[in-house]
C-alpha cells in the first residue's frame, strides 16, 4: 500500500467520523453512540493530520516544525498517562470534601469509593493476582475468576466514560433552535415551602431559556412530598414569579414523584392532541448538569423530541451524583450490559480454556 492510498483511507475514515458525529448532533444525542462518535471524530482527525504532516512535509528541511511537532505528540501521550491520575485524586478528593461538607452518608461515599475502587485496580490487584494464581490446584481457577472480573471492570469503565462524555456533549446548546415548552425538573424543598439553592438554580436556568425563547411556557415539574407543606411545582413557580416571570407563562405540573414520572406527566400536559407525546414541537428539559443525560435518555424512551440544559452543581457533589446517575443508568440497562458481559466472558472461557489444554 502506497502512503498516497494510506492517506486516502485515514481522510475517508476522518470524514466517515465527522458525519457520524455531526449526524447524531443534529438528529439523536441520547445515546452513548454520542459519545462514541465524538471520541472516533477527533481521533481519525487528529491521526489524519499527524500522517499528512509526517508523509507531506520534509521534516529535514524544516527543524522547527518537527520540533514542534514532536512536542505535541509528547504532550498528548504525557495528557493521556495523566488523565486517569488526575481522575483518581479529583474523585478521592472531592469525595472527602462532600463528606465533610455533607456527612458520612450512603450516598455521599460514591465517588470517594470509586476512586479508591480505581487505586486498587491499578495498585493492588496486580500484587495480589500474581501472588494468587501461583497457588497450586486453585491458582488456574483464580485466574479464571481474575480474568472474569477484569472484564465486568472493563465493561463498567467503559459506560461511565462514554456516559460522561455524552452527557457533556448533550448539554451544548443548540443556539438556533427555539422550544415551544421549558420544562423544569423539580427536587425536595426547603422546610418544606421554598425553593433550596440547587432547585433555585435550576429555575434560573430555565428562566434564561424561557428568555431565549420567547413566547414559550415555563412548565414547572414536581409533586408534593410526605415531608413538604405545597407541591415542588408551586414553590418552584412563586420562585420563577419573583424572577420577573409572569405567571399566566408558567403551567404547574404537580403530581409525579420520580424523574420518569415528571417527564411523562409534563409531556402529556402540555400535550396539544391529549397526551400523545410524539407528536410536538421540540422542548427542552431542565435539571441538574449532572442529572441531564438520563433524563433525556427517559425522554427518547417515551418518544418525546427534546434538548436538555443543564444548571450548574458544585464540582464535589456534582462527581458523586454523576456516580449515582451512571449507576441507575447501568441499572436501567442491566439487561444489555448484562449479555455483553456474557458473551465476553464467553470468548474468554473459551480462550482461557484452549490455552489450558495446549499448555498442557
Amino acid at each position: 500500500m502506497t502512503v498516497g492510498t494510506l492517506v486516502a483511507l485515514l481522510v475517508a475514515t476522518a470524514v466517515a467520523g465527522q458525519a457520524w458525529f455531526w449526524y447524531l448532533r443534529v438528529h439523536e444525542e441520547r445515546s452513548l453512540w454520542y459519545g462514541l462518535s465524538f471520541l472516533f471524530a477527533i481521533g481519525t482527525l487528529a491521526l489524519v493530520v499527524e500522517t499528512m504532516l509526517v508523509a507531506g512535509v520534509p521534516f529535514g528541511d524544516h527543524p522547527v516544525l518537527q520540533q514542534a511537532n514532536l512536542v505535541v505528540l509528547v504532550l498528548l501521550v504525557v495528557l493521556l498517562a495523566l488523565f486517569p491520575v488526575a481522575l483518581v485524586v479529583t474523585l478521592v478528593v472531592s469525595g472527602v470534601r462532600l463528606i465533610r461538607r455533607e456527612g458520612a452518608r450512603p450516598s455521599n461515599l460514591l465517588s470517594l469509593g470509586l476512586g479508591i475502587l480505581m487505586v486498587a485496580y491499578v495498585a493492588v490487584w496486580p500484587l495480589v493476582r500474581d501472588k494468587l494464581v501461583s497457588l497450586p490446584i486453585v491458582g488456574g481457577a483464580l485466574d479464571l475468576a481474575f480474568g472474569l472480573a477484569a472484564i465486568v471492570l472493563g465493561v463498567l469503565s467503559a459506560v461511565f466514560t462514554l456516559y460522561t462524555i455524552s452527557g457533556a456533549l448533550a448539554q451544548i446548546p443548540h443556539r438556533r433552535r427555539r422550544y415551544a415548552h421549558v420544562v423544569v425538573l423539580g427536587a425536595g424543598l426547603a422546610e418544606g415551602r421554598t425553593v433550596t439553592p440547587l432547585l433555585a438554580r435550576r429555575v434560573d436556568r430555565g428562566v434564561r431559556a424561557w428568555r431565549d425563547n420567547p413566547g414559550s411556557i415555563l412548565v414547572m415539574s414536581g409533586g408534593q412530598g410526605p415531608d413538604e407543606l405545597v407541591s415542588e411545582a408551586s414553590a418552584m413557580a412563586e420562585y420563577a414569579v419573583s424572577q420577573g416571570v409572569p405567571r399566566e407563562a408558567i403551567v404547574l405540573e404537580d403530581r409525579s414523584r420520580s424523574t420518569r414520572e415528571n417527564i411523562a406527566n409534563s409531556f402529556a400536559l402540555i400535550s396539544p392532541d391529549g397526551g400523545d407525546v410524539s407528536r410536538r414541537s421540540r422542548a427542552v428539559v431542565v435539571t441538574d448538569d449532572y442529572h441531564v443525560f438520563r433524563a433525556l435518555l427517559l425522554t427518547r424512551e417515551l418518544g418525546v423530541r427534546c434538548d436538555g440544559l443543564g444548571s450548574r452543581v458544585r464540582l464535589y457533589f456534582s462527581l458523586n451524583a454523576l456516580v449515582r446517575e451512571w449507576a441507575a443508568y447501568v441499572s436501567l440497562r442491566r439487561r444489555l450490559y448484562t449479555r455483553v458481559m456474557i458473551a465476553l466472558a464467553a470468548v474468554y472461557v473459551a480462550a482461557w480454556l484452549f490455552g489450558t489444554i495446549v499448555g498442557s
